[in-house]
């Protein structure tokens, strides 16, 4: 008898040991599987589903959700759907509202504006009609068509209503007044520029015809000049009768041409520069004759206090002592020529053999 409750003791302790040992096992397997759960998104995703759902098939009765509780970040409405009532303080990229009550209707056939209009520049493709008065601050441009036609039409209309016989009492007076006192005008200007001040001629004056002037204390002139037909200049050179000059100076008499100009450095040179024979003279006597083939002619040549002539003859008429007469028909046992040596004695030089 003891055996056997000692057997159930024992049986007893077991099982209870099993039990416990079990239950710890369950619990602990319990417990690492649910912390391999992530319950808290397994409750949320039941609730988001549950909700979504809700939603969708709920209808929120009138004025239900509070504008606060809602987030419009991001929505967008399309100009399509907004239609009828009045925007208040309405505004976009290229309207700015600030009127308190209507200032502009906009019809099918016109358009109201029931203010003044400010715009820094109007562009009308049509007909601009005013009902009152045409106030311009600013210039209407002399060459638009609108300015031509207003001046044409104003012209005409003036012309159109004067009298001719008032404009025929005006010339008499004004034509009276300068042919008795004449025209004092002390000074005339063109294009704002002077013309005439006083008794000066305005410097923008470059092209005239001036036939006659006075006396001139100062004149300057750039490029060709021509004086009374005769004297022609151009830049570095001077021509009388000629307007072709072929050098410095150049003087033209009929078929006669003489120049004074350069011959090469410090050399100048006064000749002809054609076959033409050129004379030297004072007095309106002939001293040197240049011949054309480079021979000089002299008719009396007097060195120092030394006169020389030629001759043919021995001279027979008296001279100063010293004066040498050349013999133009030399011959044999005939002398060169003659020499002064006392009133008319003259002995011969120069014996020819």
């Amino acid at each position: 008898m003891e055996d056997k409750n000692l057997v159930n003791s024992l049986v007893d302790q077991i099982s209870k040991q099993i039990i416990e040992s079990a239950k710890k096992q369950v619990s602990d397997d319990v417990k690492r599987q649910l912390a391999q759960i992530d319950l808290r998104k397994l409750v949320d995703d039941f609730v988001s589903v549950k909700l979504d759902s809700l939603i969708r098939l709920t209808t929120f009765p009138e004025n239900s959700i509070n504008h606060t509780a809602i987030n419009f970040s991001g929505l967008v409405l399309n100009g399509d759907v907004l239609k009828g009532g009045i925007i208040e303080n309405f505004g976009s990229t290229g309207i700015e509202d600030r009127a308190s009550t209507v200032k502009l209707t906009i019809m099918d056939h016109a358009s109201v504006f029931e203010g003044p209009i400010i715009a820094p520049s109007a562009d009308i493709k049509g007909t601009l009609t005013v009902e009152g008065d045409l106030v311009l601050r600013g210039e209407i441009p002399s060459d638009s068509n609108g300015f031509k036609k207003i001046v044409e039409h104003s012209v005409k209309h003036v012309q159109a209503n004067l009298n001719q016989e008032l404009f025929q009492s005006y010339s008499d007076i004004i034509a009276k007044n300068i042919f008795e006192n004449g025209i004092d005008l002390n000074k005339i200007t063109q294009d704002g520029k002077e013309v005439i001040t006083g008794n000066k001629l305005g410097y923008h004056i470059t092209d005239t015809n001036i036939q006659r002037l006075g006396t001139v204390t100062d004149l300057q002139t750039k490029g060709e000049a021509l004086l009374s037909g005769t004297l022609y200049t151009t830049s570095g050179r001077v021509g009388i009768n000629t307007m072709d000059p072929s050098s410095t100076f150049v003087v033209w008499d009929e078929e006669v041409e003489m120049i004074v100009t350069k011959r090469k450095q410090d050399v100048g040179y006064i000749g002809t520069p054609r076959r033409q024979a050129l004379v030297v003279g004072s007095n309106n006597k002939e001293n040197i004759i240049l011949d054309i083939d480079g021979s000089v002619q002299i008719e009396e040549l007097l060195v120092g206090r030394t006169r020389m002539v030629s001759s043919n003859a021995v001279p027979n008429y008296e001279g100063q002592r010293g004066d040498i007469v050349w013999n133009e028909e030399p011959s044999v046992d005939s002398y060169i020529g003659w020499v002064c040596v006392n009133g008319s004695q003259w002995a011969g030089f120069g014996k020819i053999e």
